[in-house]
Formats: C-alpha cells, sequence, structure tokens
C-alpha cells in the first residue's frame, strides 16, 4: 500500500482509488453539517447574518478539504491517520452542534472544535511519521494553523461585536496560507513535488462531497415542504428546488469523469491546489441555494429582498463558477454561453425583487435549464472532433 519515500508513508497511486469506509462515514457528518449551515442562512438573511453564515460554511469546508488533502497524501492504512480522521469526525460534530449559536453563547464551541481538529492533526502525524524529514509537512501547517488559531480562539471569547471581524481574519489567514503553500519560518514553503502525485482518489472525494451537498439540497427541501402548510405556491417552489437539485447535477456530472481523469494524470498540482477553492464556490453555492428554497418555502409572496435574491439566484450562479474555474483549469474551456447565461440573470436581478419569492426561483431555474441545454448542444459538437 505504501511507497518508501523520504517525506513518509505516502499513497500508492497503485493502489485502490476507493475511499476507505471511514472516510464516507467521516462524509455522512457533512450532511448535518451542511443542513444547519442552510437553515442559518434562512434563520439570519441579513446581509451581516449572511456574511457570519459564510465564514462557519468557510471553516467546515476547510476542515473538510484539508482532511482529505491528508487522506490523499499519506497512506490511508497509516494508524496516525485514521486517528485523525476519526478525531475529526467528532470535531466536525461539535462544530455542527454550535453553528446555530456560533455568534451567541457557542462560540468557543465552534472555534475550539475547529482549531483542535488542526493542531490535533499535526500533532499526532508528527508522532507517528517516520523519518524526521517527514515532520517539515506538518509543522508547516502547525504552525499557520496555530497563528490562525488564536484569531479562533480570541473570536470565540470576545463579544460578537469583535467576533466576526476576528474570525473573518482568521479564515483569511487559513485560506492564503494555503495558497501561498505555508511560507514558514526555517523551513520554506512545501516543495512543489508534494502536488505533483495524485490519484482518481482525490478527485472522486471531491465528487462525493458535491453529490452529497446536491443530496442536502434535495433533502432539506423535500423535510421543508412536507412540515409546511400546504399551498399552490409552495407546491410549485417545492418542485422548482427539486429540478433546480437535478440541473445543479446535470451541470456538474457533464464532463464529471473527464476532469477526475485529467486532475490525477495530466493536472496534478493544479488540481491539489485549486481544488479547495473552486469547490468552495460548488458547496457554497448548493448551500445557499437551499437556504433560499428555504425561506421561499415560508413565504413564498411578496416582493423579494435583495439579501433573498442573493441566496436564490447568487446560490446558481456561484455553483456554475465554480464549475467553470474546474473546467477552466483542467480541460482549458470557458463556454460563452455559460457566462452569457449567467450575465442574464445577474442583470435580471433588480427585476427579480420586485416579484415573488417563488418567481424568482423559477427565473434561476430557467437560467440553469438554459445552462443545461447549451451545454449539451455544446458538447455534442465537439465530440466528433474528439
Amino acid at each position: 500500500m505504501t511507497s518508501r519515500d523520504p517525506t513518509g508513508p505516502r499513497r500508492n497511486p497503485g493502489s485502490s482509488n476507493r475511499a476507505t469506509l471511514l472516510e464516507l462515514f467521516f462524509d455522512v457528518f457533512y450532511v448535518a453539517m451542511f443542513a444547519q449551515l442552510s437553515m442559518q442562512f434562512a434563520r439570519n438573511p441579513s446581509w451581516g447574518g449572511l456574511g457570519q453564515t459564510f465564514i462557519l460554511l468557510l471553516a467546515a469546508w476547510w476542515t473538510w478539504s484539508t482532511t482529505v488533502n491528508a487522506t490523499e497524501f499519506y497512506d490511508p492504512q497509516l494508524r496516525a491517520l485514521q486517528g485523525v480522521v476519526t478525531g475529526t469526525v467528532f470535531g466536525v460534530a461539535l462544530m455542527t452542534v454550535a453553528v446555530p449559536a456560533a455568534y451567541g453563547g457557542r462560540g468557543l464551541l465552534f472555534a475550539g472544535a475547529y482549531v483542535g481538529i488542526h493542531l490535533l492533526r499535526g500533532l499526532l502525524l508528527i508522532v507517528a511519521l517516520r523519518p524526521q524529514r517527514a515532520h517539515a509537512r506538518e509543522q508547516r501547517f502547525l504552525f499557520w494553523f496555530g497563528l490562525s488559531g488564536i484569531l479562533w480562539l480570541a473570536g470565540g471569547l470576545a463579544g460578537p461585536a469583535w467576533r466576526t471581524g476576528l474570525w473573518a481574519g482568521a479564515i483569511a489567514v487559513d485560506y492564503l496560507a494555503a495558497a501561498l503553500r505555508y511560507p514558514t519560518p526555517l523551513r520554506g514553503r512545501i516543495p512543489t513535488d508534494h502536488y505533483s502525485r495524485l490519484s482518481v482518489h482525490f478527485g472522486e472525494r471531491y465528487q462525493q462531497i458535491a453529490t452529497l451537498a446536491l443530496g442536502e439540497l434535495a433533502l432539506m427541501s423535500t423535510l421543508r415542504f412536507s412540515r409546511a402548510t400546504y399551498t399552490p405556491a409552495r407546491a410549485v417552489a417545492f418542485l422548482t428546488a427539486l429540478v433546480t437539485a437535478l440541473l445543479f447535477w446535470q451541470i456538474y456530472a457533464l464532463q464529471s469523469n473527464k476532469l477526475v481523469d485529467r486532475s490525477a494524470h495530466r493536472r496534478p498540482q493544479a488540481s491539489v491546489e485549486l481544488a479547495p477553492y473552486v469547490y468552495t464556490c460548488v458547496v457554497t453555492g448548493v448551500i445557499a441555494t437551499s437556504g433560499g428554497v428555504d425561506l421561499v418555502l415560508h413565504d413564498p409572496h411578496g416582493a423579494t429582498p435583495w439579501s433573498w435574491v442573493l441566496l436564490i439566484a447568487g446560490g446558481p450562479v456561484l455553483f456554475v463558477l465554480g464549475r467553470m474555474g474546474s473546467e477552466y483549469v483542467l480541460l482549458n474551456q470557458l463556454p460563452p454561453t455559460r457566462l452569457a447565461w449567467l450575465a442574464l440573470l445577474l442583470a435580471a436581478t433588480p427585476v427579480l425583487t420586485m416579484l415573488a419569492p417563488v418567481l424568482t426561483m423559477i427565473a434561476s431555474a430557467a437560467v440553469l435549464v438554459g445552462i443545461t441545454i447549451t451545454d449539451v448542444r455544446r458538447i455534442r459538437r465537439v465530440a466528433p472532433a474528439d
């Protein structure tokens, strides 16, 4: 299963590409996390509330992404790595419980769980890895997560007025440090050869979490509709939500296998470096859309506030942009038809605020239908040339 490597027991690219049962169990907890985040978007749809929930979403996503990077880099049979994933499961459960009151009485619980996950991962792997050179990678992670952890914990202890700013700074440190390959005093950056070897497992893990996010959209829409008083407008909103989930899946799945193959065999470094960021858009887009569905099912009539439009229409825009990012980097494709459809939806946002929320949902779904039709036509034109 392993290959001899000075950086420690790395995953053998020739080994099984399937996710372990422990990894799949870890993903299950993200169904609950995504559901909490979508409900949190709906609980506080003010501009400030949306920004606060977005910070929580970024933290939850970064936890998943860094855990997947570890399971891709190291041998999955390494006991310390299995301990890391198990500990992360408990940490994510605590973060999920804390989401509704993360800016209230459970701020320290959320921050403590997040910081604990990342520090525990580094410490366990440093203890387990041999030879000594293998420690350098995890020491870089520990240094940066230790720095951001100070801001996370300070925000957890601070009052609401300071918490948002401290946590925004903390998550910015986490994302920026990764983009710069964790430059660390006396250690430098993570070498580029750490990104040069990738298995199909990596791309499939991202496929799995995207599928779970889409499942959350369908699940929560069904649960919300089943608990609401039946009206024709709510029925239309529910059906539109299901159609939206199916259209998301169609847009995502269109060239999915080709992207996984390209990421593993032709552009591994670009995939490792960019996947966490482009999938931030994909996952955020789905969860924001789910929050918008919650709002529409609660009140499908009247004008649509701007913050609601951000969820209902902005979610699909973000999802499509994320998918376009992957296709541009790995396939060198930037379909002008997609850009045109997104521009049309963005240009229509002033009109959407004058429509009922259920009509805003329908308009967003109609744009996704247009994208799907033009995508299929484009792929059919390209296929004979391939």
